[in-house]
């Protein structure tokens, strides 16, 4: 096949060439989608090599699959979603553990030295810390109270609340980020 001739080609024809073993198909898909896979994770991450990276791990775990990829929604919403995927995990790893501010309260009153302000600052943080959780909805906050006071794994908390992982990561994100603003 001349090269030219692979541009005008649908990506399930491509993936059919690249799964025996044709690479110009793949490099055909890459060029195809490096742009804007870039854009799109361009526009969550402002650090370019991080974005690069990304999308490149994308790209490399597509290809260690050597075609052997089902995608009945189509190759663009595969890639897509490998990307946001990927941009979410790598959120996920980044953001700081927390430990329940009722673990570390005694270390608090035991210490002397501590002003009269700062045992009153502490005092007001706790007391939005617990407002913020009791201002999530029901679920979010079960969901919230079982990761972080109970230490259950994400995929604990979807067997014993019998919804899926992903809707134990969506409330968790959801109610970091509801946590976080209401302690600003």
């Amino acid at each position: 096949m001349v090269k030219n001739e692979y541009q005008y080609l649908t990506d399930q024809s491509l993936l059919s060439l690249w799964k025996e073993g044709d690479y110009k198909a793949f490099d055909t898909l890459f060029k195809r989608y490096y742009d804007g896979l870039f854009r799109y994770a361009s526009k969550s991450i402002p650090d370019r090599m991080l974005v690069e990276e990304l999308v490149m791990d994308v790209m490399m775990r597509v290809w260690k699959k050597s075609g052997q990829i089902a995608t009945p929604p189509g190759f663009k919403a595969y890639i897509l979603r490998a990307l946001k995927n990927a941009i979410l995990n790598h959120f996920r790893s980044n953001i700081p553990s927390t430990v329940p501010i009722d673990e570390h309260a005694d270390d608090f009153t035991l210490q002397t030295n501590i002003s009269a302000d700062s045992k009153v600052l502490q005092e007001e943080i706790k007391e939005k810390y617990l407002a913020a959780i009791s201002s999530l909805s029901d679920k979010k906050k079960e969901v919230f109270i079982l990761s972080r006071e109970e230490n259950l794994s994400y995929k604990e908390i979807a067997q014993v609340l019998n919804i899926s992982v992903n809707t134990v990561e969506n409330y968790m994100s959801a109610s970091l980020s509801h946590v976080r603003e209401k302690l600003k």
